[in-house]
């Protein structure tokens, strides 16, 4: 199984967290990297082909509240009408047409929400990169030093793991649903 996670940045000139997760024989291998176009992502997507891609990113945006980010406030979720989520849900819109035009499958994450219910969250990011490690996670992330977008990355591609093992639920209503892990 190969699928991609992406942790959004509401603006192209920030850091996008890029990762391609691949799981063969219980063994699960990631490689991260930071991108940050729109045409960048499409492009990087379509030579890898994955399964599936999870984006940390409001994927739809009317203007109004989401039902399923309020459902995630416990874990941190905000509300698409703040200023930066504004950005973000509106980029995340415009990608999301994006990958329908090419084809590709893909669904809504919450990277924090993902991390806090499997349990390795911890509000110091090198203490989450040592609970990826020891969790038996290779590659990237028991190589060098990750970044907080990298980490948010992984995680957003560990959801996609768990969606397509059918081990996730959907977390609000119609297409503003959010995939979680499943409790």
């Amino acid at each position: 199984m190969k699928v991609v996670g992406l942790d959004l940045a509401g603006n192209p000139k920030n850091d996008t967290g890029f990762c391609i997760m691949e799981v063969a024989d219980d063994r699960k291998h990631v490689s991260t990297s930071i991108v940050h176009s729109d045409p960048e992502i499409i492009e990087k997507l379509k030579e890898i082909k994955p399964e599936l891609v999870a984006i940390d990113a409001p994927l739809t945006y009317s203007g109004t509240n989401r039902r399923c980010d309020d459902e995630l406030r416990e874990y941190g979720a905000l509300p698409v009408t703040l200023r930066g989520m504004e950005t973000l849900a509106k980029r995340g819109s415009m990608l999301a047409e994006k990958l329908r035009d090419n084809g590709m499958e893909f669904i809504e994450v919450f990277s924090t929400a993902t991390a806090k219910i499997l349990g390795f969250y911890d509000r110091r990011e090198m203490m989450m990169q040592k609970n990826l490690i020891a969790s038996g996670i290779k590659g990237s992330v028991d190589e060098r030093i990750l970044s907080k977008d990298e980490l948010d990355a992984i995680f957003a591609a560990i959801t996609a793991c768990l969606h397509l093992s059918e081990k996730t639920v959907a977390v609000g209503e119609g297409d503003n649903r959010i995939i979680t892990p499943q409790v």
